[in-house]
């Protein structure tokens, strides 16, 4: 793929691993939530928001260098990574509780970040693999954003909803969406078409005042989660086709 040119305003992001380890400072610091990019904690929000950034970032053609071994580092080396994934097991592990699984997850990310070159050399890595040790990030967009609302739609074309956040729940698909946006906004990219929609969602009454989307369309569909991502999706599609405003 070709490189595209610069945009104006356009800015190098934070690697994930930055980003989490940004909130493991902030989580630290604070006694009680809201805490930085997280609002209230949620292992399974967590999980799909880092799933909805790293998403993002490939879409705009960024490199994390040797940032992009942590998750082989997790799975491989530190056996962190359960089949039934972090998020689950560490809930089940603290008995429910959201803040110590996020705590432990995050404390990984970190003792990955402390480790030498030495020591990642050691990983049994292939070839691509290990020509990123070492490697800095390039986290400049070098390809044209994809707007959030254009990745919801593409999501509802595929229609396989739990290849993107693996698991049918709202929460879920709420950090995604955070993450996604999250990642848009720390490149200084403008993603003004979802803050539209966000009103659309109000004005027209389907998301009433005080209240997520994640609420209102759970209650909507009776406490059927995948109903309610569909009902979003749905949205997204319905806004997307309305006449453009004179």
């Amino acid at each position: 793929m070709s490189q595209q040119p610069p945009r104006p305003g356009v800015k190098a992001s934070p690697t994930l691993v930055d980003v989490l380890l940004q909130i493991r400072s902030d989580m630290r610091a604070r006694q009680s939530p809201p805490y930085l990019y997280l609002g209230i904690p949620h292992t399974g929000r967590v999980r799909s928001f880092t799933q909805g950034y790293s998403g993002c970032a490939r879409h705009l053609g960024m490199d994390e260098g040797q940032d992009q071994l942590c998750f082989l580092w997790l799975r491989d080396v530190k056996k962190a990574l359960p089949a039934e994934g972090w998020a689950e097991a560490y809930l089940r592990e603290f008995d429910g509780d959201h803040t110590r699984a996020i705590r432990k997850y995050l404390d990984y990310v970190a003792e990955f970040r402390s480790l030498s070159l030495e020591e990642l050399a050691a990983m049994p890595l292939n070839t691509e693999e290990r020509s990123r040790l070492g490697r800095p990030p390039a986290m400049r967009p070098t390809q044209p954003p994809v707007p959030t609302l254009d990745e919801l739609l593409e999501i509802r074309r595929v229609g396989r909803i739990l290849m993107y956040i693996g698991e049918a729940s709202v929460e879920r698909m709420a950090g995604y969406i955070d993450g996604y946006r999250l990642c848009l906004s720390l490149a200084g990219l403008k993603d003004e078409e979802y803050v539209r929609f966000e009103r659309w969602l109000q004005d027209t009454g389907r998301v009433p005042p005080g209240r997520t989307w994640e609420e209102a369309f759970l209650q909507a569909a009776s406490g059927d989660h995948e109903a309610a991502i569909h009902r979003l999706l749905d949205c997204a599609a319905e806004f997307r086709a309305l006449p453009a405003a004179p």
